[in-house]
């Protein structure tokens, strides 16, 4: 869905619409428009529920950390595979070495890929470390939300579309049922509650 506005007088109104609807037709999509006050409505009182009630917030904090979860077991996957690739391409290279008049240009080739994928998993190493750096706990999670209650609306609107977006990954909405989902971003709550106490993530 992508924002749009509409005017009746002076008055300017408000909403996302799905994309689909406006490029092939009306018919071809279930959610025709939703008010962009109410659906940004629900978005921040969602987030504020996280902090006002306790089995919300450890349910939270269980999805947010199985998330994180995920991206590390996909992290460990990728290593393992690169570092069998790296063995792999090593035991080659070894052999152009043993092999007299082994084909130089074969040997280089070899040479750069391993060069390669020895940069592909030290990426992938610092993305696993950052990543389980990035594990919140319930102190964070409780730091990150005390924006939200009481002082939120004395935020400017610039920031607080900053903040929602350093929490938020995306919300999902399923026209035909009303539904809304939101996914948090696992590394947000704790970038914003290091902002809140002034400490270096």
């Amino acid at each position: 869905m992508i924002h749009s506005t509409s005017s009746k007088g002076p008055k300017r109104y408000r909403y996302y619409v799905c994309a689909q609807a406006q490029k092939r037709g009306w018919h071809t999509c279930p959610s025709k428009s939703v008010p962009a006050p109410e659906l940004e409505r629900f978005v921040v009182n969602q987030i504020r529920d996280i902090g006002r009630d306790p089995d919300v917030l450890a349910e939270t904090i269980r999805q947010v950390r199985a998330q994180s979860g995920k991206a590390i077991a996909a992290l460990e996957r990728e290593q393992a595979t690169l570092e069998r690739d790296i063995a792999r391409e090593r035991k080659a290279l070894s052999q152009f070495v043993t092999t007299p008049g082994s084909a130089m240009p074969n040997s280089t080739r070899r040479q750069d890929e391993l060069r390669r994928l020895e940069a592909r998993l030290a990426e992938t190493r610092e993305r696993r470390l950052a990543v389980s750096r990035e594990l919140v706990d319930e102190c964070e999670v409780v730091q990150a939300l005390s924006l939200f209650d009481p002082g939120w609306e004395s935020l400017a609107p610039r920031e607080q579309v900053r903040i929602v977006r350093l929490l938020v990954e995306r919300v999902d909405y399923d026209g035909a049922n009303g539904a809304v989902s939101v996914t948090f971003r696992p590394e947000g709550f704790k970038a914003l509650a290091h902002e809140e106490t002034g400490d270096a993530a």
